[in-house]
């Protein structure tokens, strides 16, 4: 990873696969680089779907937190426009659902503080006024006030 013309990261991420990458407070210290990756773990000893935060102290780049899961296999993530901002989820039930779940940051993880589930849920696209998502067969759109405390 370089900024301007300067190494910050060498192949850090590389060897876990990233398939999504976004820019995040979730603190409101300042902006972390959320890394969805794609790698084993010691709870899961196959590769799965995690969520890794960065940040930047000035010189490399550093580990802010690394989950192995969010509880259930992870499928999309998002984050809401406020801050410190909200993590969005969706993650895959044992039933065959899809929870949509909003995590707040807590010093040094995630505390989950709403979810709903659906039949089958997609495309996670935040808005100024709320998330839009494929839910149910249809196009939702959800008002931040009903996923967000």
């Amino acid at each position: 990873m370089w900024k301007g013309t300067r190494r910050i990261a060498n192949a850090l991420l590389k060897r876990f696969h990233p398939w999504s990458l976004q820019i995040a407070d979730v603190d409101g210290h300042g902006e972390a680089i959320a890394v969805g990756v794609t790698k084993p773990t010691h709870n899961l000893p196959f590769p799965h779907r995690a969520l890794f935060l960065m940040r930047f102290d000035g010189d490399e780049l550093r580990r802010k937190w690394t989950g192995s899961t969010m509880g259930r296999p992870l499928d999309e993530f998002c984050f809401a426009p406020r801050k410190p901002q909200a993590l969005v989820t969706l993650e895959e039930c044992l039933d065959g659902r899809v929870a949509l779940s909003c995590y707040r940051w807590n010093g040094f993880g995630f505390t989950k503080k709403r979810e709903r589930f659906w039949q089958s849920a997609a495309h996670l696209r935040p808005g100024q006024e709320g998330l839009e998502l494929g839910g149910n067969g249809r196009h939702v759109s959800l008002p931040w006030s009903d996923l967000l405390e």
